[in-house]
């Protein structure tokens, strides 16, 4: 017989991958900067606080790196001349996030598998934008 507690971890842990699912199949078809905009907006400040600080310790180091011709003048073109490099690293912050988002994707899955479609079916109608097909 299960205990009360086994189930109980048994339910976080079909929930988590649930959620991981929704978050891959979200990923999957919507712009990685919406996703991460949600997920954020839903994270506690301190978290946000923490991995922002993590992240933009306060210190830069000068780089070097090679784009196509055409991306660094639509970057140009959006940023004008001053703004080139907080451009490219707020793209590569997000990137990085979206990264680690993936990472963490993976290890709630490795632990508790995959989501039941029950609950992706119910997270899906959750997500903002999602009409009924």
């Amino acid at each position: 017989m299960q205990s009360a507690g086994d189930a109980a971890s048994q339910d976080r842990g079909q929930a988590l991958s649930a959620l991981e699912e929704a978050l891959r199949e979200a990923l999957a078809v919507t712009a990685r900067d919406q996703v991460v905009k949600v997920i954020a907006a839903a994270l506690p400040v301190e978290v946000q606080a923490d991995q922002s600080a993590r992240l933009h310790g306060g210190r830069v180091r000068k780089v070097s790196v090679s784009m196509p011709e055409e991306l660094t003048e639509a970057v140009r073109a959006r940023t004008g001349a001053g703004g080139f490099s907080r451009y490219v690293t707020d793209a590569v912050d997000r990137e990085i996030k979206h990264d680690l988002l993936g990472d963490l994707l993976d290890e709630l899955q490795a632990r508790y598998g995959p989501v039941p479609p029950q609950v992706r079916a119910e997270t899906r109608r959750e997500w903002p934008g999602h009409e009924e097909e």
